[in-house]
């Protein structure tokens, strides 16, 4: 990485401002205007059946608004707020439509920007107060620019409605049987309304959709945390008060920025048969426009007399490197207003594919109080790994190509021959302190009981009345995560078989426990000076034999006679605090 250090421009006005909107009807996901073109969400019966969970998926993620263009390509948004909480799914996702989990970011969407939260998000089946969801699946997300509680977010990218989870509550009823109730026409005609009229003229009225309403996937995000930092030797560390703003910009969404994965087809059947992967129909284009947004600073103290210093550092030297430019605004209230210049070619004519920064900008001087502070995340010890006796399916040996078994004998030449089912080894675990995210090392082989050393610094400044805020995110793989992502139906039920791969498709990653710990100051857990803590994660899945109380287990198969007593607490987080000064 290199530094470079910015002149700053001092600007009198502000951004115009903008006037608080209302929520988004999430009915609007299913309603003809909406399906014109093939856009739009499709509802399911109020007990659908299996292949109707085809309908949920087809597509899985449509356009709110395609403006212009034709479904699925729509203009991205602008979306300001507040980070509430940052984790991965940990029941994982559908990979047919995944190339990886996605990391979910809840956002406390600014008064002005409400109008993209749809009344699903904030209805009985909504987000706590209403959050709205930032998803970008984690491989294509580095860690570095993942944000923590009480960052501030503005992200570029596409507004989507969630259709796996339409939520029709209450539920309409049926045009003639009033007593009928229904999501979608099919419920109010025979065989599935007995009583309704024979004819099958009947329609389904009042029904209220929960829609949530997201932007899924970005293309553009820039997180900004206030707290202690530094550059030393081109890396961030303690320093004085100051704003971090970790920038990541990418036309790679995964499936969810795919224009193959999000097409609507007429016949929901033939996604049995569809084949997208690899990749190659990216919806976002980074290169239409910059990437705009402002960095929020505390309020200038006492005795600072210049301009706020700004130092810009590129994430990685394989990265192409946009220009960016920076610009003081004296406020109320004060910030720096930053543009990366993604719509602008070099001298050779070459548009920059991605990028990534982190921008630091400090008053002179600022005598601010910091506390300075290191964690080590030391060990993880797994309690119970969360590893059913009985996988969800038999070991299979299958052609990676042909897709014949391959157990007793040979596969075509230039054919390898795969492993697939069986015990799925592995946890995928993600540690952060005050927004500063890594992911835990070494727990791909995990299948028992195991202390798994660690070696994660992090090194870190607090501000009076701020606390030290560790949180932990994570699972223990199954079969669908562990083994199909990235792979279509087709392909996953070439090489399973129907009911094999029908039943890893169902089989989801499980929660490892909630580890949430808020240490105050003045020590912040340090006693002083340094302390080692062993803390366990609460809740999620796995206990023990209701009998043989010393026996771990996942579900009650794995008690035999027995019932397995859910008790949560799968790991315990071994970690040391310094207080430095």
């Amino acid at each position: 990485m290199r530094a470079m250090l910015l002149a700053l421009v001092l600007a009198a006005a502000g951004p115009p401002a903008r006037a608080p909107a209302a929520f988004i009807d999430s009915n609007l996901a299913v309603s003809p205007a909406a399906h014109a073109n093939g856009g739009g969400c499709y509802g399911t019966p109020l007990v659908p059946g299996l292949l109707d969970m085809l309908t949920l998926i087809d597509p899985e993620w449509a356009a709110v608004d395609v403006g212009s263009h034709s479904a699925p390509f729509s203009d991205p948004i602008t979306l300001h707020g507040t980070v509430a909480l940052a984790k991965i799914n940990e029941g994982g996702d559908l990979p047919a439509d995944h190339e990886g989990d996605d990391q979910n970011t809840f956002i406390t969407v600014d008064a002005a920007d409400l109008g993209f939260v749809g009344t699903g998000n904030v209805g009985p089946h909504g987000e706590e107060a209403g959050q709205l969801e930032v998803e970008w699946e984690f491989p294509k997300y580095p860690l570095f620019a993942w944000g923590g509680r009480g960052d501030r977010l503005t992200a570029v990218g596409r507004w989507i409605w969630d259709c796996g989870h339409p939520d029709p509550d209450p539920p309409g009823s049926c045009s003639l049987t009033m007593s009928q109730p229904c999501a979608i026409d099919g419920d109010c005609k025979p065989p599935t309304c007995a009583s309704c009229d024979p004819a099958g003229t009947e329609t389904c009225v009042g029904v209220t959709w929960n829609y949530h309403s997201e932007l899924h996937p970005p293309q553009a995000i820039a997180v900004t945390r206030t707290g202690g930092y530094s550059v030393v030797h081109g890396a961030v560390r303690f320093g004085r008060r100051s704003t971090r703003t970790d920038v990541w910009i990418s036309p790679d969404g995964g499936g969810a920025g795919d224009a193959c994965l999000v097409s609507h087809i007429a016949n929901p059947l033939n996604l049995l048969n569809t084949e997208c992967f690899p990749l190659h129909k990216p919806l976002a284009d980074v290169n239409a426009a910059d990437f705009a947004f402002d960095i929020p600073l505390p309020p200038r103290p006492r005795g600072a007399k210049r301009r706020p210093r700004v130092r810009i550092l590129d994430r990685s030297l394989t990265l192409p490197r946009p220009r960016v430019l920076a610009t003081f605004v004296a406020g109320p209230p004060p910030r720096v207003h930053v543009v990366v210049k993604m719509a602008k070619a070099d001298a050779r004519g070459r548009f920059p594919s991605k990028a990534g920064k982190t921008i630091l900008a400090a008053w002179r001087p600022d005598p601010t109080p910091v506390t300075h502070l290191q964690v080590q995340v030391i060990a993880i010890e797994i309690v119970n790994p969360l590893k059913p006796v009985t996988p969800a399916i038999a070991p299979l040996k299958r052609c990676a190509v042909s897709a014949q078994d391959c157990a007793t004998a040979p596969c075509p030449p230039l054919e390898g021959c795969l492993s697939l089912g069986g015990t799925v080894r592995g946890w995928e675990a993600f540690v952060e302190v005050n927004g500063d995210w890594r992911r835990l090392a070494n727990l791909n082989a995990v299948l028992d009981p195991v202390t798994v050393q660690q070696d994660l610094t992090y090194d870190l400044g607090v501000l009076a009345g701020d606390t030290l805020h560790l949180h932990a995110t994570g699972h223990s793989l199954d079969c669908r995560e562990g083994q199909l992502y990235g792979l279509s139906f087709k392909r996953a039920l070439a090489l399973y078989g129907f009911l094999p791969g029908a039943t890893c498709l169902n089989t989801e990653s499980h929660n490892i426990g909630t580890f949430d710990v808020d240490l105050p100051g003045p020590d912040y857990g340090s006693g002083g000076s340094s302390a080692t803590h062993v803390t366990q994660s609460v809740g999620g899945d796995g206990g023990h034999c209701s009998v043989s109380t010393d026996r771990r287990c996942l579900v009650d198969a794995d008690c035999p006679g027995q019932s397995c007593v859910v008790t949560g607490g799968s790991y315990k987080l071994h970690y040391t605090i310094t207080k430095l000064r």
